[in-house]
């Protein structure tokens, strides 16, 4: 059995709300970090330690207290975040304090914790959840708040019993191809689920993410970097209409240049499952 380990990637972007090069949310005096990040291999079954803090800074003379809430994150206009949808329970992410003291021009911090129920339906997800940081006691016209965007991608899971969890659904959510198999053009798979009661519709396709100036996206898995073409992996359908109930084989073919590969590279792609519903899956495609 592959082990698995988490992983987090840390977002630095520029934004209102987030200050340059720092991975720091900022409103006035106030600062938040981390202002994102996406942790891979979140294990199902167990209380997770993150080993992240939310880390509140106080720039003022004075000493302040501040509230953190777990609440829902906003819909992403970014087209690589979509493929995220809601945490099913708020409470299941929870932090070490939900209330801070922060002296003036100091910090102070609240651990990150993460439990998802031991159910095979959790495996191969990809969830967002944000963070809301307020001052309390706080008057006037302005609030001074923060909200953060945190996404959480569950163990992948090839051999699953239970389908997976939602109105559509794929397994495993991560495909893993060697150089070895991509030189011989053995052909790769995944599942996808439609598991309401209704027919539907999907469009598979091959997506490479673009970093935008301002904007928070999507990015590779940590010791991996995105390919340069889309071409590299193909679907072999890019429409099907499932059937309530029923789920696909999705097969895919990979032709990633042997110069790509040399030494200890590796690159990746996503594939996109979306539903007609305007639902969105992903499952990382990963060449080493």
């Amino acid at each position: 059995m592959e082990k698995y380990r988490i992983k987090f990637i840390l977002f630095f972007i520029l934004a209102l709300s987030l200050a340059c090069f720092s991975n720091i949310n900022k409103a006035y005096a106030l600062r938040v970090s981390p202002g994102a990040f996406c942790a891979q291999n979140v294990e199902v079954g167990q209380d997770t330690d993150t080993g992240i803090d939310l880390a509140i800074d106080n720039e003022t003379d004075q000493e302040r207290e501040f509230s953190i809430k777990v609440v829902p994150a906003r819909t992403s206009k970014t087209d690589s975040l979509k493929g995220y949808s809601a945490l099913p329970e708020l409470g299941w992410l929870r932090l070490e304090r939900t209330q801070l003291i922060v002296p003036a021009k100091g910090q102070a911090k609240a651990r990150l914790y993460i439990s998802i129920p031991n159910e095979e339906k959790y495996f191969n997800q990809h969830w967002v959840v944000s963070c809301l940081i307020e001052y309390v006691g706080q008057k006037g016209l302005f609030q001074e708040a923060i909200l953060t965007r945190y996404m959480f991608e569950t163990r992948p899971k090839s051999e699953v019993v239970e389908r997976p969890y939602g109105d559509l659904g794929v397994s495993p959510s991560v495909v893993k191809i060697t150089e070895d198999s991509v030189e011989a053009k053995q052909k790769f798979s995944f599942k996808l689920y439609n598991n309401t009661a209704s027919a539907h519709t999907y469009t598979i396709k091959t997506f490479v993410p673009m970093a935008e100036p301002k904007k928070l996206s999507i990015n590779a898995t940590p010791g991996l970097t995105w390919m340069k073409k889309t071409s590299w992996i193909r679907p072999e359908v890019k429409k099907i209409e499932l059937a309530p109930g029923a789920l696909e084989e999705i097969n895919l073919s990979a032709r990633v240049p042997k110069s790509e590969l040399a030494g200890d590279k590796g690159v990746e792609s996503l594939i996109f499952v979306d539903s007609d519903t305007g639902e969105r899956r992903f499952v990382r495609i990963q060449v080493e």
